[in-house]
């Protein structure tokens, strides 16, 4: 498999050279074609997206590459091969499809949306089941990539979402940004669509049917399950705050995006997509271009919350130094519980959220009430203040003497919902609030020096040890770095693990300070 990623990589260096900001275009382009999903390049006129195409076929041996540029007078026989007249003398309508779409394994069709609604149907049939109906024969279309550009999204209202939803990777082509890049193409003025691969480099069709056979094999995580589910929840948030463009992703769609990223993981020599190759997801959410930044960031999100570099001797050292955390504590020095609390007219209060029925069929929201500090340990009910700050009769409390407050919802609330106005004598229990504490150092106790080495000795053992782990991690990090890095995203792309990868590290060092500044408590404490 590693030989398979080496290989690859060689390729995409190939196809890319000239291309400059291309690459990841060049690169996710292939992958498309590797897995037989048909890609959409979007991006104004000149941005190489047709050069991209003829050079991606190069990489298949013997490939048969069909390229059109559509526009509104294009017919059925510009993209599919003319009506042959000596079958139509004999009632036969037949078209001669040598040298058209229908033989070709690579096709470009350029300003896609531009074509008529004749090409399109018989377009969605030709991916759906890679067939051509010709006359009477269907014939099996050997069409291995489909590719398709235009500067602009399929327009609304033309019954083109079904076309446009088989596209699965889409990718935005834009015009050279960086200076020094834009000086190389004002001196190469000569570059060639077509690139020279050494045939041992090149994709047969035997093992582009192979590569699918192993695809299939490959496994997805459970991390970039919970990822892709975190992806389809903020999506849901995006709709419901952008009703006018939402993000529509169907369930197919998603199928796909599960075999583009066992695809790439297989590519990449990898036996099951893990969180590195779910950075992909992305190019295959946006359908317009206003969904690109905030599927990216929706994505980007979703890995960040999945990235955790937590393992059993960080979780074991955290357990351990919050233990020794605790026992001095309350060795070295007096306390006091101390407990959190707002102030609402200068008086302290403990707040609460509470889950109720907001109205008569039963829809469940949340409310806060704010409960008086001074009626802690007391006996008899009182009112809270409700989210207004003001006293409301919808709930009563009582502490019964204890820390732990009994919570009571009005029963006519309980029926009709939070919003009834409505108040009755009798009241249901709703729930517990026992408020949060910490315990405060008041001052320093005397100890003993024997005790006083002990826990020095431990405290030094533990910064010893997340010493270790940080270098361990950071060792293990850089070493799979060209393991777990996809060739079939940038650098730049990359760089995104690498910062989550550096803010974990922070944490860890974070955690090495507080050992280090409780080693210095215990230095200044007082032994006897």
């Amino acid at each position: 498999m590693k030989n398979i990623k080496s290989r690859i990589e060689k390729i995409i260096k190939l196809l890319s050279e000239g291309l400059y900001e291309r690459e990841e275009s060049v690169s996710l382009t292939l992958l498309s074609a590797i897995a037989g999903k048909p890609v959409f390049l979007y991006g104004p006129p000149g941005t190489a997206k047709s050069f991209i195409a003829k050079r991606v076929s190069s990489a298949f041996k013997d490939s048969k590459y069909f390229g059109y540029l559509m526009q509104r007078f294009s017919t059925p026989e510009d993209i599919f091969g003319p009506i042959s007249l000596e079958e139509l003398k004999n009632d036969r309508y037949i078209r001669k499809i040598e040298g058209y779409l229908p033989s070709s394994d690579f096709a470009f069709l350029d300003e896609i949306w531009k074509s008529t609604p004749a090409i399109l149907n018989t377009l969605l049939t030709i991916i759906n089941e890679r067939v051509f109906k010709n006359g009477y024969e269907e014939i099996k279309v050997p069409l291995k990539a489909l590719i398709s550009a235009s500067n602009e999204t399929p327009p609304e209202g033309q019954g083109l979402e079904a076309l446009y939803d088989r596209f699965i990777i889409r990718l935005m082509v834009n015009n050279i940004k960086n200076k020094d890049n834009f000086e190389k193409i004002l001196e190469n003025t000569k570059s060639d669509s077509y690139i020279e691969i050494d045939e041992e480099l090149k994709i047969s069709s035997e093992e582009w049917v192979n590569f699918h056979k192993e695809a299939d094999n490959i496994k997805i995580s459970k991390t970039v399950i919970d990822i892709i589910h975190n992806i389809k929840l903020s999506i849901e948030k995006f709709n419901e705050d952008n009703r006018d463009i939402p993000i529509y992703v169907s369930d197919r769609r998603w199928q796909n995006i599960a075999y583009i990223l066992k695809m790439s993981s297989y590519l990449n020599g990898k036996n099951e997509a893990d969180i590195y190759e779910s950075i992909l997801i992305y190019n295959c959410l946006w359908s317009l271009e206003e969904h690109i930044e905030a599927v990216k960031k929706i994505t980007k999100n979703a890995i960040n919350i999945s990235y955790n570099l937590n393992n059993q001797n960080i979780n074991e050292w955290r357990e351990n130094f919050k233990k020794i955390q605790e026992n001095i504590d309350n060795e070295f020095y007096n306390l006091e519980k101390t407990y959190d609390t707002e102030n609402i007219d200068d008086k302290p209060h403990i707040a609460k959220t509470l889950y109720i029925n907001i109205d008569e069929y039963g829809n469940k929201g949340e409310t806060i009430i704010y409960i008086p500090i001074k009626q802690l340990g007391k006996k008899g009910y009182f009112y809270p203040l409700d989210i207004g700050r003001n006293q409301t009769r919808k709930f009563r409390c009582n502490f019964y003497g204890e820390d732990k407050c009994t919570v009571e919802i009005n029963s006519s609330i309980a029926a009709n919902g939070y919003v009834s106005n409505i108040v009755s004598r009798n009241y249901e229990f709703l729930d517990y609030a026992e408020p949060d504490f910490y315990m405060k150092k008041i001052s320093a106790k005397k100890i003993e020096r024997e005790k006083k080495e002990s826990y020095l000795k431990l405290i030094n053992s533990l910064i010893s040890s997340i010493d270790n782990i940080i270098i361990d991690i950071k060792n293990d990090f850089y070493k799979n770095k060209a393991v777990n890095k996809s060739i079939f995203i940038s650098d730049e792309e990359f760089n995104f693990f690498i910062d989550m990868f550096n803010s974990h590290i922070e944490n860890l060092e974070s955690s090495k300070l507080d050992a280090e500044r409780l080693k210095s408590e215990i230095e200044n404490n007082e032994a006897v």
